[in-house]
């Protein structure tokens, strides 16, 4: 769940987040219907950029214990990070944190309220697994990609045709991204979710592309998760 300015909690969209020591890679249903577009996107306001911008992200991470606090280090995304992607941690149980962040955005005049421009938000995560995590890296002139899989679960996440991340965001990058969360069921990996409804392009790999040795992915470490998989 998430919850914003202290206002009432969402629970509508799914989250799979998958992360490792190091690294890590998440994707999110997307909460609106319909293909996301450029001109749709410049058009939102700041609240829904903010589920665009996150429908899909992998990177590196780093964390502090005093104060406790985590930075997502984003390598791919649909969007560029304008700020640090940086939150505090509470943990409620072995199986339960929070997440205190702040969302800013580019409406109103930030120079005679600062204020303004900042939403403090509140996410719920559940842990699934605690690992190990497989991470995964495609790293050619015209492919990038980040894979994370724990157990029965995998997010991939990658683009291609050597489209650098655009600020605003073009058509031509938005249909070279992709990000998808996957679960292994009944001998096979099925979609959970991710960007094909929202971008209209399906993944070029899949989990079971990874174990294939003529793959170009390479299996860059395999550690115990930090977190493993979660659920929003």
């Amino acid at each position: 769940s998430i919850q914003f300015d202290e206002g009432p909690v969402e629970t509508s969209q799914s989250v799979l987040w998958i992360q490792a020591e190091t690294d890590f890679a998440d994707v999110r249903s997307a909460p609106f219907t319909g293909r996301l577009t450029p001109e749709r996107y410049r058009a939102m306001d700041w609240r829904s950029r903010f589920d665009a911008d996150l429908l899909g992200f992998a990177g590196t991470f780093t964390w502090a214990e005093d104060p406790p606090t985590c930075t997502w280090h984003h390598r791919l995304a649909l969007t560029p990070r304008q700020w640090p992607d940086t939150s505090r941690y509470e943990w409620l149980n072995a199986d339960n944190f929070l997440e205190h962040g702040t969302c800013e955005d580019d409406e109103g005049d930030s120079r005679s309220n600062p204020s303004r421009n900042r939403h403090p938000f509140v996410e719920h995560w559940h842990r699934l697994h605690s690992g190990p995590a497989q991470v995964w890296r495609l790293d050619r002139v015209e492919q990038q990609g980040q894979a994370l899989r724990v157990d029965n679960w995998a997010v991939v996440v990658h683009q291609w045709n050597n489209s650098p991340i655009a600020d605003p965001p073009g058509e031509d990058t938005w249909r070279a991204f992709s990000a998808t969360a996957w679960e292994y069921r009944k001998g096979s990996w099925e979609i959970l979710f991710g960007t094909e409804a929202s971008l209209g392009t399906p993944p070029q790999w899949t989990p079971l592309d990874l174990d294939d040795p003529l793959c170009p992915w390479r299996l860059e470490r395999s550690t115990p998760a930090f977190h493993g998989p979660e659920l929003n």
